[in-house]
């Protein structure tokens, strides 16, 4: 398996101090599941939050968002705990319905850009658009 994508993820998007333990669980296939299952259970803690574009749970029907997501038709890569969601490659909008879909977390990343959704908890989910860009919040 190649783990470009998830480097990449992990120096752009993650605190400096928390990446070589995310990397390490990502890039290692006996330690990938609990490596996902942490940072769903931890991802505010994780994320860079100077990369934090915008962000709530409902971040996916915000007006900004789907903006964002009408002017990015990237093919994405998919990191989930769930088996059947995890690595997939699908366009942005395919790559969202899939993480609406699943109950666990579910990173989609994009060539400059990253979306995070949380697990589904009692009282809701977290969101996160993450991007390397500057873009106007609305």
């Amino acid at each position: 398996m190649d783990y470009n994508i998830e480097r990449r993820f992990a120096q752009t998007f993650i605190r400096k101090e928390k990446r070589d333990r995310l990397l390490y669980e990502l890039t290692t296939p006996k330690k990938r599941y609990a490596g996902l299952d942490r940072f769903c259970h931890q991802a505010e803690d994780l994320l860079d939050p100077a990369k934090i574009t915008m962000s709530g749970e409902d971040l996916d029907r915000a007006p900004a968002f789907e903006e964002f997501v009408r002017s990015h038709d990237d093919i994405c890569y998919v990191l989930s705990p769930e088996l059947g969601a995890d690595g997939l490659l699908l366009p942005f909008k395919d790559a969202l319905q899939q993480a609406v879909m699943c109950f666990d977390a579910v990173l989609i990343i994009g060539s400059t850009f990253a979306v995070v959704f949380g697990e589904v908890m009692k009282g809701g989910r977290g969101k996160y658009l993450l991007s390397e860009e500057r873009i106007s919040r609305r």
